[in-house]
């Protein structure tokens, strides 16, 4: 006989049947039996992959230093069926009581809280303040271990390391630019069901099949570039150099990393994790130090760091951390940074008709004739008015008819004459000049300031960063007669640099305190009390109203 049982409403059902919340109990116990056998046996759960050989398997047999005494199972050191502190992922450990400092820089439109969802369980053990024994469920091997040290503990200060926790979306993709749209994201890259950017959008802790439990290869940048599409990284000289490291200390790499400039790719200059550097997070703490760590010669062919010790130098030493992408050149503080002219995920070795930017100097904010700040300069004299060309110098100078030390406005191609860096001269007729240059000719500011050593073809770096003469100038103007001063130009002919003239001397005269500054504008009086060059033409300009003359001719120097 087939007995009925009464059920909870007072009716009768069959013995074979099960009360709707009778089998969801019966399901729920089915899975985790289930799933306690899976971590039991370290059998890899479908799509977790093989957890048993990554330090992340805590027990005897795990890959690691941190384990337990005895066997428990691989899954109860992050796990639990009872008592979870989530209900998602069944998380076996308290969050730390702490207040983090999330990631900051003046570039980011992402907006980062404190850490949530995923990111939040990795870091009750990654933050190192709780003891990884500290279970809500302990298991029964002998686990008491304390906070983790070294490189895995991140703190409870993450503005060194990649930002999490925030909507990663098509709106934010863009409004920052650069960023792919999520939608288009590899399928390994995963956002959590809040569209929020996660550790774990990166990593994946059940397997280590790419080094630090990383969801991609890294090598030529492929994790970064999931997310981060910059237009001219592709084909820029980071993302293509196959320069290697000579292993000459200090490593411009971290621990693990590939052979190539190429193959480093974003690495070369950044860390997501305790960068030295948290905006942007740059390798090095010293600014310039995440160029130089490389341009000294051990990788990169040219040694541009040996050039920063010279006299005469752009003092890249002198103003650490002060450039911002987001400066306005009008009105940021007086500094210089490598960044200031050359852009890392934009620069190539592509020369550069004058006056267009070369490829070393592409992709870099700039200033027009106009004084108009844009976005990326064209003409190579552009980089140099961000700086040259906005404000007066301050050191001691000549004081112009014009009224201005300005660069940009002196060499103004609407001047009476200039010299041809904007625009080719007003003079057609003009001769005397070295081939190949013509009166047609254009020049650029890096012509005449330049490397002393530089030479076509030569080991030196090109590029004003260091030289042993005044006013970072390729060749020197000095005179070793303290009698006079002399500049040995052609008459009519000063639109050319020192040098680029026939019949020019190799060491045009001048008098020893007498900077490049005291020839660009004639009948100058200098701030310190001294005299410039009486009525000749400038090299940087000309203005109108005064007569040239041939400065073949010695002029007596002016009595104190």
């Amino acid at each position: 006989m087939i007995r009925v049982l009464p059920n909870r409403s007072g009716g009768s059902r069959h013995p074979g049947c099960r009360t709707e919340n009778e089998s969801r109990v019966a399901a729920i116990k089915t899975a985790l039996l289930a799933f306690a056998a899976l971590c039991a046996l370290a059998v890899p759960i479908p799509g977790h992959g093989q957890i048993a050989n990554t330090k992340h398997n805590l027990t005897p047999s795990g890959a690691g230093t941190v384990r337990a005494n005895a066997a428990a199972g691989s899954c109860v050191f992050c796990h639990t069926p009872h008592n979870a502190s989530s209900t998602r992922s069944l998380w076996n450990a308290t969050a730390s009581a702490v207040t983090y400092t999330p990631y900051a820089s003046s570039t980011q439109v992402a907006k980062p809280g404190q850490p949530t969802g995923t990111s939040r369980q990795c870091l009750s053990c990654h933050d190192g303040t709780t003891a990884l024994g500290n279970l809500r469920a302990p298991n029964t091997g002998a686990f008491t271990h304390a906070a983790l040290t070294g490189n895995a503990a991140l703190g409870t200060n993450l503005s060194d390391d990649h930002p999490v926790s925030f909507v990663y979306d098509g709106a934010l993709a863009a409004a920052r630019g650069g960023l792919v749209n999520p939608v288009s994201l590899p399928s390994v890259i995963r956002l959590d069901a809040t569209s929020q950017l996660q550790c774990t959008s990166c990593h994946e802790p059940h397997s280590n099949q790419h080094p630090n439990f990383l969801r991609m290869d890294t090598r030529n940048g492929a994790l970064c570039t999931a997310c981060h599409r910059l237009s001219r990284w592709p084909s820029s000289t980071h993302a293509t150099s196959t320069m290697t490291w000579n292993g000459v200390a200090p490593s411009p790499w971290p621990s693990g990393a590939f052979p190539t400039v190429a193959e480093n790719a974003c690495a070369s200059c950044h860390r997501p994790h305790a960068a030295g550097h948290g905006p942007r997070l740059l390798a090095q703490s010293v600014e310039r130090a995440n160029c130089t760590v490389c341009h000294n010669g051990h990788a990169a062919t040219k040694n541009i760091e040996v050039e920063f010790s010279k006299p005469y130098r752009h003092p890249v030493d002198s103003s650490d951390w002060i450039h911002d992408p987001k400066e306005e050149p009008a009105v940021m503080p007086r500094h210089v940074a490598c960044e200031d002219c050359h852009n890392p995920h934009a620069t190539t070795a592509a020369p550069g008709t004058p006056s267009a930017v070369p490829g070393s100097l592409k992709g870099v904010k700039g200033v027009t004739r106009s004084g108009a700040t844009i976005a990326e300069a064209v003409n190579e004299y552009e980089v140099c008015f961000k700086c040259h060309g906005m404000t007066q110098p301050t050191t001691i100078g000549s004081t112009r008819q014009s009224g201005t030390r300005n660069i940009r406005l002196r060499i103004d191609a609407n001047n009476a004459s200039y010299h041809p860096v904007e625009a080719a001269g007003k003079h057609p007729t003009m001769g005397g000049l070295v081939s190949p240059y013509t009166a047609s000719s254009v020049i650029t500011c890096a012509d005449c300031h330049n490397n002393n050593a530089w030479t076509l073809g030569g080991p030196a770096p090109k590029g004003p960063h260091g030289s042993t003469f005044p006013s970072l100038l390729e060749r020197p103007y000095a005179s070793s007669d303290p009698a006079v001063y002399r500049v040995e130009v052609p008459a009519f002919e000063t639109q050319r640099p020192a040098g680029k003239l026939r019949g020019m001397s190799r060491r045009p005269r001048l008098e020893p305190e007498a900077a490049p500054d005291r020839l660009h504008d004639p009948g100058s009086v200098r701030q310190d009390g001294g005299y410039g060059l009486q009525r000749y033409d400038q090299l940087h300009d000309g203005r109108p109203g005064f007569r040239r003359r041939n400065v073949h001719a010695h002029v007596p120097r002016p009595s104190a």
